[in-house]
């Protein structure tokens, strides 16, 4: 596994080791391993300033708010907290792209900066529909779900336009 330290640290978190690193300025982070076909990681980064200020346990309310933006999806599950603080959501999703079925693997992580700032750190994973009950498949699922419950987070909030 190797170290990912995104942004200088805003999030860090491990892949394989053999997994390519590619990074946008408007894109985030996009990481995948070197063979057909392979599964595909991404990151982004939203970080938000609230007019409110945050109480300690303001996580959860922040995925509630985000969700109600996203109105056409359906969750299954509902935003839980994370042993750090944080409050995380995962869901999945079919999509279509170039004539191929898709399933798309959310975990979306709500990150209070109190008093007045926060991050919405959004991973995820988009594999092949045909895909899905692979056990390599599996495997990587399992292995990215332990790694984004560890990923850590800055407590800094770092540069935000204004």
């Amino acid at each position: 596994m190797k170290l990912i330290v995104y942004r200088g640290g805003v999030v860090s978190f491990q892949i394989p080791a053999d997994w390519r690193e590619e990074y946008s300025d408007t894109e985030g982070g996009m990481f995948y391993g070197d063979r057909p076909d392979s599964g595909t990681l991404r990151l982004t980064v939203i970080t938000i300033k609230s007019p409110k200020e945050l109480h300690p346990g303001a996580a959860k309310d922040l995925l509630e708010v985000v969700l109600r933006g996203q109105q056409e999806l359906s969750f299954k599950s509902s935003p839980r907290d994370r042993m750090d603080g944080n409050a995380v959501l995962k869901y999945q999703e079919a999509a279509r792209e170039r004539g191929k079925s898709l399933i798309i693997f959310y975990w979306v992580i709500a990150n209070p900066l109190p008093p007045h700032h926060a991050r919405i750190i959004t991973f995820s994973y988009t594999i092949l529909a045909e895909q899905q009950d692979l056990k390599s498949v599996q495997r990587d699922l399992e292995m990215l779900e332990s790694e984004i419950e560890l990923a850590m987070f800055s407590p800094e909030i770092g540069v935000v336009p204004e």
